[in-house]
């Protein structure tokens, strides 16, 4: 059976594009020139897929996707805008849209988005292994928007932005956690007069946990240890997050340091089993500031540790877990903070 797609958009002539688009490609396509005009259209023959455009005259796109979500929780909502603010992908995002796309886009963008739309529809009644499918997708999907927004920005520090903020979207305290890492990171930088590691450090501590975009909520947010197969997933995150931003040419040079920030001196770490000096000096500071910072904080997993306990598990996996020059360094940019 054909499924509908409802294309909702103000400018007439990407209307009519998008639509024939959407029947080259084996949907059937209605349309409406406004978000009222949506959900009346709505009313009389539901759509399986909403393609909505963000800004148009009267109410706005996201205003119909909320009315859409409570009316019609089984439409999948494709929003289109072209305008690359983080705000109004968050906010979309927040009512379970399916898919953000960047004007301008093309067919295989449209067909990507519609077989998205066309398998939510069908996950969002079906059984549960076909959700969980959709669930994995969904993610990679976000990734891929995440990395479109910070493409489509103009400065680098509104890149990095987009980028936070999705990951806080994602994860709790995702961007609390990355700017005291950055922070802690660049204190222990200054520490060892490693004026030359800064840029590219901020920017790594900032970036570190990015590739957590693509890890399951439900092993982020788990409130229990972790068994064999969610760590297994959960140890790819370094590498994710290298992987995202080697596509970003701005935080290119970055990228080694998200992805080597669990590695461990003595080469017991991951991804790649890197030791001692063959791992990046960036990462080896961050390794420091990440332990410490998710010890002294709460987690799903467990209540936060005293920092004087946390500087000891430190010094105690010094030389094997973490650089000893580094984990030093820590302590004195401690002591350095308390005399501030």
């Amino acid at each position: 059976m054909m499924q509908t797609v409802l294309i909702v958009d103000d400018d007439v002539v990407l209307r009519t594009l998008v639509r024939s688009w959407t029947e080259s490609l084996g949907f059937l396509a209605c349309e409406a020139g406004s978000a009222m005009g949506a959900l009346e259209q709505m009313r009389h023959l539901p759509a399986e897929i909403a393609f909505c455009d963000v800004n148009m005259a009267g109410q706005s796109g996201l205003w119909l996707a909320a009315q859409l979500r409570e009316r019609f929780p089984s439409t999948a909502i494709i929003m289109a805008t072209a305008e690359p603010d983080i705000d109004t992908a968050i906010a979309s995002l927040q009512n379970d849209v399916v898919d953000y796309i960047l004007k301008p886009f093309d067919r295989s963008r449209v067909r990507e988005a519609l077989t998205l739309g066309r398998d939510w529809h069908a996950a969002s009644t079906g059984v549960e292994d076909l959700q969980q499918a959709l669930r994995h997708r969904l993610r990679r999907q976000r990734a891929t928007v995440a990395a479109a927004l910070a493409t489509a920005q103009h400065r680098s520090e509104d890149a990095l932005e987009s980028l936070i903020s999705m990951l806080q979207f994602h994860e709790r305290d995702g961007r609390g956690h990355a700017t005291r890492v950055a922070q802690l990171s660049l204190a222990i930088a200054q520490q060892l007069n490693a004026a030359g590691e800064v840029e590219q450090l901020e920017e790594g501590a900032l970036l570190h946990d990015i590739g957590k975009l693509d890890m399951p909520a439900a092993i982020l947010n788990k409130p229990a240890p972790l068994d064999d197969d969610e760590w297994r997933v959960m140890r790819t995150h370094p590498q994710v997050g290298y992987d995202l931003l080697q596509g970003q040419r701005r935080f290119r040079p970055a990228a080694g340091i998200v992805r080597a920030h669990h590695e461990s001196f003595d080469g017991s770490g991951y991804p790649l089993g890197l030791a001692g000096n063959s791992i990046p000096f960036g990462a080896r500071i961050l390794a420091v500031a990440d332990a410490y910072d998710s010890m002294t904080h709460p987690h799903t997993q467990r209540p936060a540790m005293p920092p004087a306990m946390a500087l000891e598990e430190i010094e105690r996996c010094s030389g094997s877990q973490f650089d000893p020059v580094c984990a030093e360094a820590l302590g004195a940019a401690m002591a350095a903070a308390a005399a501030a």
